[in-house]
């Protein structure tokens, strides 16, 4: 009997260091979606004061591999609007500039072991420009041309798991100057002294903060 005790002991202990193992590997993949509020930041004044932000959407998948309870990798693809637009009684413009973006985060879990695990995570994201237009007054032109084709930014945010769902809210800071304003300007039609003309070589930067609700596979 004895025995069978101190056997019994043995499995329930090797159970209780087994489940106190870190977990490693693929520990979560699945897709998300949200809104955000974009924006860019530019040097340019006349840019700058004219355009405000814009309401976007974006959509895509995850997929993370944790080096243990706590840390974790985590790739992501999002199709992402970003931009900028103005909205007045008699006048509006919309600058949409139109991303696949690819994440790379570094996943950093608060409470491993609670039912409802906030954490945070930051790291740099590719973006692929897929479209680039203005429009203005029932008119629209395909400014793609005179955008840098890859965007390049760092994402910093926050999120709650909670079984199958997951929820963050994250901040992505653009990089890289985006435009070519010489060939904006030449597919745009702009001559100096157009509200729309960009002069000289300013920097145009994209700016988001996003909200996303997701499901783990």
């Amino acid at each position: 009997m004895k025995k069978l005790f101190l056997l019994m002991g043995m499995i329930l202990l090797g159970a209780a260091v087994s489940a106190q193992q870190p977990s490693t590997g693929i520990t979560g993949k699945g897709f998300k979606v949200g809104f955000d509020f974009s924006d860019i930041n530019t040097d340019y004044d006349e840019l700058d004061n004219f355009l405000d932000g814009r309401t976007g959407v974006l959509a895509g998948a995850y997929l993370t591999y944790s080096f243990d309870r706590q840390f974790a990798l985590q790739p992501e693809i999002f199709y992402v609007q970003k931009g900028a637009g103005k909205d007045l009684f008699i006048f509006s413009a919309e600058w949409s500039i139109n991303y696949l973006e690819i994440p790379v985060l570094l996943k950093f879990n608060l409470s491993p072991e609670a039912k409802v695990q906030p954490s945070l995570f930051a790291g740099p994201a590719l973006g692929v420009l897929l479209s680039s237009k203005v429009s203005a007054v029932n008119e629209s032109i395909d400014v793609k041309d005179g955008m840098k084709s890859t965007d390049i930014s760092l994402v910093f945010g926050g999120g709650v798991d909670y079984k199958k769902v997951t929820f963050d809210v994250r901040y992505t800071l653009g990089l890289t100057n985006v435009i070519d304003a010489g060939k904006i300007n030449s597919l745009t039609g702009a001559e100096p002294g157009d509200y729309f003309y960009l002069g000289g070589d300013p920097s145009v930067k994209n700016t988001n903060i996003s909200f996303m609700i997701g499901i783990r596979l």
